[in-house]
Formats: structure tokens, C-alpha cells, sequence
């Protein structure tokens, strides 16, 4: 089942303070980073997108922000290159447990294998 627009913000609310404007956006990325929601999408993606953008860290913006600044393509974008990283360090992990595995595997020991 879709969840629509409508009820997207009802699953919660993400709240933070800081002592300074910079310590609350701070406060908020990494709590979007740390927030887990499995199997719906969420606005959490234009959340930090938001947060992150020069014009609101400065708060130098307007309500035009999102029609002056944003296209779902920016986040497709740094989702992609997120997920690029993210192949690179599993492959890296991997091929680093091969050569672990390996040099197991290519020991001589004195045991005879028995071909069935």
C-alpha cells in the first residue's frame, strides 16, 4: 500500500535544539542519518537535502526555496554516489576476507583429500 503526501509526515516527528542555528541543523543531519523507517519511502532524503543547502544554512532563503533550489534528480543524484561508495567499501571488505580466506584454503598440511 502507498502511503500518500497526505499521511507521509503522521509516521512521526523529528524534533532537535541546539544553542545556535548551526548546532540545531547539525543536531538534524545527524539525526536524519541516524533515523531508521523500513518499507515506506520518507522525506527524510529531502530533509537532508534541505539542511545541508547553502541558502538554508545561512538562512539566506524564502519560501521559493524548493522551486529556486530543488529537483527529486539532486537527490537521485547523491543517493547514487552514496550507493557507489557504499558498493566500493563491500567490495573492498570482501576481496579483503578472500585474501583471509585464502591463505587458509592454500596451506599444505599433511592430510590427503579423498575424491568421492
Amino acid at each position: 500500500m502507498n502511503i500518500s503526501i497526505y499521511y507521509d509526515p503522521m509516521i512521526a516527528k523529528l524534533v532537535v535544539h541546539g544553542k545556535t542555528r548551526t548546532e540545531a541543523i547539525q543536531k538534524m543531519l545527524q539525526a536524519i542519518k541516524d533515523y531508521k523507517i523500513e518499507g515506506v519511502a520518507t522525506t527524510l532524503p529531502f530533509g537532508t537535502f534541505v539542511f545541508e543547502h547553502e541558502a538554508f544554512f545561512s538562512g539566506m532563503f524564502d519560501t521559493h526555496f524548493v522551486k529556486n533550489y530543488y529537483t527529486p534528480e539532486k537527490i537521485k543524484e547523491k543517493q547514487k554516489a552514496n550507493a557507489e561508495v557504499a558498493a566500493i567499501i563491500a567490495l573492498k571488505h570482501w576481496m579483503n576476507k578472500q585474501k583471509i580466506t585464502n591463505a587458509v584454503d592454500h596451506k599444505t598440511t599433511s592430510w590427503k583429500r579423498r575424491l568421492a
